[in-house]
Formats: C-alpha cells, sequence, structure tokens
C-alpha cells in the first residue's frame, strides 16, 4: 500500500506506520527530535471533499524536508502558508465588487472549505510551535496562519451578512411590488362595483324590448336610472373590504 510519505525520506518508522493511504486530517507528529507537519493545499471550492495533502519535515538537527520542494530549509512551509494568503486577498477583493445575493454566496462558496482548512492549518502549526519552541521562523509562520484564520473568519462573516442583508432586501421589494399589486386591483374593484349597476342597467335597457320607458317623462326617466344605479354602485362600493395600509 502506497504512503503519502516521500520513499527517500528517512523518516523514524512510527510515522509511516501512522498513515494509511491518504495523509488524512492535519495535523503533527513528534518522535526522537523529529517533527512531521500535515498540512492541506489551499482548497478547491467545486470539490470540496478532495485534499490534497503537504508534508513538511524537521529533522533534529533543524533542517527540513518538503514534499513536492527539494529544499532543506523552511522556506517551503512558509510558501505553503502564504498559498492561503494570496486566496484570502482574492477573496477579500471578490467583496469589494459584491452587490447581489449570487456574489455574495459564491464568495460565502469559496470561504466555507478555505475557513476549515485555515483553522486546521493554524491549529496544527500552533501544536507544532509548541513542540519546537527554540525555532522563530516557525513562530513567524503560525503567527500568519493565526492572521489568515482571523481574515478569512473576517470574510465569511462579511459574505455571510452580504448574503442575508441581499435576501431581505429582495424579500422587502417583492413585498413592496405585491402591496402595489394588490392595491392596484383594489382599485379596479371599485372602479368595476361603481360601473357594475349602470352596466347591467344599459344592458338590460339597451335591448329590442317594449318595457315602458322608451317615452316616460323623457329626458328625466333616463336621468333618474342613471342616477339610481350610480347610487346603487357607490353603495356597493362602500360595502367592498378596506385596502390594508402598507406596514413600515
Amino acid at each position: 500500500m502506497a504512503n503519502p510519505i516521500p520513499h527517500n525520506w528517512d523518516v523514524p518508522k512510527v510515522f509511516r506506520d501512522r498513515f494509511g493511504a491518504r495523509a488524512g486530517r492535519q495535523r503533527v507528529m513528534a518522535v526522537d527530535g523529529h517533527v512531521l507537519i500535515v498540512l492541506h493545499d489551499v482548497p478547491d471550492p467545486n470539490v470540496p471533499d478532495h485534499r490534497e495533502a503537504r508534508l513538511h519535515w524537521r529533522k533534529p538537527d533543524g533542517t527540513w524536508r518538503s514534499s513536492g520542494s527539494g529544499a532543506t530549509t523552511i522556506a517551503a512551509l512558509r510558501a505553503h502558508v502564504e498559498d492561503y494568503v494570496v486566496a484570502i486577498d482574492a477573496l477579500e477583493e471578490k467583496t469589494k465588487k459584491a452587490a447581489r445575493a449570487k456574489d455574495w454566496f459564491e464568495i460565502m462558496h469559496g470561504a466555507a472549505p478555505l475557513l476549515r482548512a485555515v483553522r486546521g492549518q493554524s491549529a496544527t502549526l500552533q501544536e507544532a510551535r509548541d513542540l519546537v519552541k527554540q525555532d522563530r521562523e516557525l513562530i513567524a509562520i503560525r503567527d500568519t496562519a493565526q492572521e489568515n484564520e482571523r481574515a478569512i473568519e473576517l470574510i465569511h462573516g462579511h459574505a455571510r451578512a452580504g448574503l442575508d442583508y441581499s435576501i431581505a432586501a429582495s424579500s422587502e421589494e417583492s413585498a413592496r411590488s405585491s402591496h402595489h399589486v394588490v392595491e392596484s386591483q383594489h382599485r379596479l374593484n371599485l372602479i368595476a362595483a361603481t360601473f357594475l349597476p349602470i352596466s347591467a342597467l344599459g344592458a338590460l335597457l339597451g335591448m329590442n324590448l317594449h318595457h315602458g320607458l322608451e317615452d316616460w317623462n323623457a329626458p328625466w326617466a333616463f336621468w333618474a336610472v342613471a342616477g339610481g344605479a350610480f347610487l346603487l354602485g357607490f353603495v356597493i362600493r362602500a360595502t367592498l373590504p378596506k385596502a390594508k395600509p402598507e406596514a413600515a
């Protein structure tokens, strides 16, 4: 079974025994002055379950080996942590341009796996720093990881607040539009109620049937019928429920 530790690393056997086919979670191991730090690369938000591991081995004499690098110094570990700085800065730039709920969601989509990875990285480097207290460069890298953790937490919180605000603003706009539609419908109902009786009487009396009003007291009969119809329309209108005022 393949082991995540490079085959040419002369690490204590206990390190290899503690690995399976994959590197697993971010963590630190120490034995006989050897320190092995397991970290994850910057996660891809489109493949949130995939974690590519990076191993950093500190020998008792203070030299370092890092997977994917031939350097014997701590520079590869520093570059690894600074990759997160670049990713966090890119997300922060997106927050400056975000205006819609979709923008904020995309930022949260990218920030969530990054936040989990940075928290694990910060805790792992803190544990490594406690194991190697005399390594000043490791302390500086630990500090950078902790700054990354605070930065991504702020970005994630900012994105969540922006998304909540966008959703609330959209809901408020929808409520105003719905109120406008209801108010317009109510006005149409008032108009229809006002002219319903005259329309009905006009249709009824306009039929080519003899109803006895053709020549009766003309034109006063017409105005009497019209006035009565409008009066009935206003009575019907008054019985309609009032439109509810828009909530402040």
